[in-house]
């Protein structure tokens, strides 16, 4: 969703501000008592008032330039001239450009970061293309991997910022060129309605405010350089920047690019993401074109959201303060899923990231006595570091996530690994470290039951059995039991048993170890996987019964309940759904078929005696065979 100027590229192309046009105060030499929006209006030329560049404090500058197309050399260049006028004024700067713009690299420089500067294409909403999935929308479009095309594009959306950024106080963000963000959506879409460009605005600008930003700019057009010297050369607000000119050529005429368009009324509205957030929007809609005359329209190419009263001063100062005291940690926790569970080798964390969607990530729990960032090392047991990567916490209780793969990306070996975290507050007071020990094993991948709902009690050939499979990714001794609700083993499938890597499976029939059949309840079938690496299990459910009912089943009085009911046989007809409250009469919900094993009802509790609810379900399967259970729930 790429930006590039119309034929119209105006003679006095009117176009959207150079960030500086937005940060950048004109002081109005000569003219006491004018405003900025006077003065844009009046048309006339005025310098920006100075202050010298050595009253700046060190600023910390990330600028991205993610896959762009044929727009990607020229974003690339503009970055570039960026970065050497920042560090011209000693501010910190870190570029990262296409084809190496990965999400990875994006979040290790991001954090702490004062301006944040980002060119390329923008995913934003309301889009033609539903739905809305803020992981992939109003935020980054990066390179799917490092060295990927200039036309492969992989979306970072603003969850994922709010959850893995978190950038300085007082930061500035800045997007450029980013499609949806200013309000207008793609090249030759239509104009939207101003209730759609606000929107689109808000939605943009939410992730970034939520990740600490204080004020978000979307432009469509600036000359870099500018940008830089304004920050470290003006007093003045956000809102001033924003409805200022900037830019003048040393014959004294402006710069193609000058910024506010100033159109009446101003378009301000109160941020419906953000709360106390501002939103002030710079239409420019039929402008005369300076040598045909014809109406260009331009839409919403300029916007920006936040603290509109912040000035360039705040922003300098930093977030210092004389704090000088460090953060503290604790209660430093690991754990992976909790249907996998370590098997010996003193209980440490396990978790498998193999790719098979469980147990994959890490989630390292933490408590901090303050706001902190993280510094995360990842070293194998015996060996060296195998991932270095930073992460924001607020205050409390809080984690970070490690995907089980190494600094160059790839899944780690198998074993056991020390992660330590250290703390570092905004002031630079740095906490003593906490390490904890966690075990990779991805020996079992994928496993599963099916069916998960099972009855074969009734003896018919309907639902009698559910299989047991998984893939074993290496040899390993495996040991597969299902259990009962206090943990017996009830049958054993697979009995510590030597298997080469494939895929392995059993399957149950209902029966005990004795050869009888087990009573209907809810079971565990627990698997076992032993490695020179270690062991460990993964639990699934199975419940061997004719219904299992899914819905809110602690209620209260008048709470309407949607009931989901699954049959594990298919029904000839409609179940019936008999309710028995406390000192009330029985009386039967009205069902909905969806298919011969899923139905769907609603309950309106009745008043009644608070206490144990008797729900029984019955119905005939297609077999003929009439089948019968009591479930139960409780009146609050």
């Amino acid at each position: 969703m790429q930006f590039a100027m119309g034929p119209a590229l105006r003679t006095a192309v009117r176009s959207f501000a150079t960030l500086v046009a937005l940060l950048a105060l004109v002081v109005v030499a000569g003219y006491p008592g004018l405003t900025t929006s006077a003065w844009a209006a009046s048309g006339e030329v005025h310098p920006v008032g100075a202050r010298t560049a050595t009253t700046a404090a060190p600023r910390k500058v990330v600028i991205v330039v993610g896959p762009f197309g044929s727009l990607t050399a020229p974003s690339i260049a503009e970055a570039r001239t960026m970065a050497a006028s920042a560090r011209d004024h000693g501010m910190t700067v870190t570029t990262i450009l296409a084809p190496h713009a990965t999400w990875r690299a994006v979040v290790a420089a991001a954090n702490d970061a004062d301006l944040f500067v980002y060119l390329g294409h923008g995913n934003g909403w309301p889009s033609p293309y539903p739905p809305f999935r803020e992981e992939f929308q109003d935020g980054l479009g990066l390179d799917p991997t490092d060295g990927a095309g200039l036309n492969d594009v992989k979306y970072y959306g603003a969850t994922e910022i709010t959850k893995h950024i978190h950038f300085a106080r007082n930061a500035i963000v800045l997007l450029h060129r980013a499609c949806y963000a200013s309000g207008d959506g793609e090249p030759g879409m239509p104009i939207p309605s101003q209730a759609v460009a606000v929107q689109r605005v808000d939605d943009f600008a939410s992730g970034f405010l939520a990740a600490g930003a204080r004020t978000v700019f979307a432009l469509r057009i600036q000359p870099g350089e500018d940008l830089i010297d304004a920050l470290v050369s003006t007093h003045e607000t956000m809102e001033g920047f924003f409805e200022s000119r900037f830019g003048a050529n040393r014959d004294g005429s402006y710069k193609a690019y000058y910024g506010w368009v100033g159109q009446k009324p101003d378009l301000y509205f109160d941020s419906q993401r953000t709360p106390g957030a501002r939103i002030h929007l710079d239409p420019d809609h039929a402008v005369t074109g300076a040598s045909t005359g014809p109406l260009d329209t331009f839409g919403y190419q300029r916007a920006v959201t936040g603290d509109l009263a912040m000035t360039t001063d705040q922003w300098l100062s930093g977030s210092g303060g004389g704090d000088a005291k460090p953060p503290v940690i604790s209660g430093l926790a690991a754990g992976g899923s909790a249907g996998t569970v370590p098997a010996g080798d003193g209980g440490l964390p396990v978790f498998t990231p193999n790719g098979d969607g469980i147990a994959d990530t890490l989630a390292i729990r933490h408590t901090l006595s303050e706001g902190a960032y993280l510094d995360i090392s990842v070293a194998r047991s015996g060996g060296g570091v195998v991932r270095h990567f930073s992460d924001w916490s607020d205050a409390g209780t809080t984690s970070s996530t490690w995907d089980g793969r190494s600094g160059s990306g790839k899944v780690v070996p198998d074993g056991r690994y020390h992660i330590t975290v250290v703390p570092t507050d905004r002031a630079g007071n740095v906490g003593h470290a906490a390490t904890i020990s966690v075990r990779v094993l991805t020996a079992m991948k994928a496993p599963a039951v099916a069916p998960s709902l099972f009855y074969p009690t009734d003896g018919d050939a309907l639902a009698a059995t559910s299989r047991q499979s998984l893939t074993l990714t290496q040899p390993a001794r495996l040991t597969w039991r299902i259990l009962d609700a206090g943990g017996a083993t009830v049958r054993t499938g697979i009995a510590y048993e030597a298997l080469p890597a494939g895929r392995v499976s059993w399957t149950w029939d209902g029966l005990d170890d004795t050869g009888a059949l087990a009573p209907l309840g809810v079971y565990t079938s627990l698997v076992t996987a032993t490695t020179a690496a270690g062991s460990y299990s993964n639990k699934l459910t199975l419940r061997l019964m004719p219904f299992e009912l899914k819905g809110s089943l602690s209620v209260t009085a008048g709470q309407k309940v949607r009931l989901t009911l699954l049959a594990a046989e298919p029904m000839s007809g409609w179940p019936h759904i008999d309710i028995r409250q406390p000192g009330l009469a029985s009386y039967r919900l009205y069902d909905i078929r969806h298919s011969a094993t899923r139905f769907t009802a609603t309950w309106t509790v009745k008043a009644g005696a608070s206490g144990p609810i008797r729900i029984t379900v019955s119905g005939t399967d297609t077999g003929g065979g009439a089948q019968s259970q009591v479930l139960s729930a409780r009146l609050r």
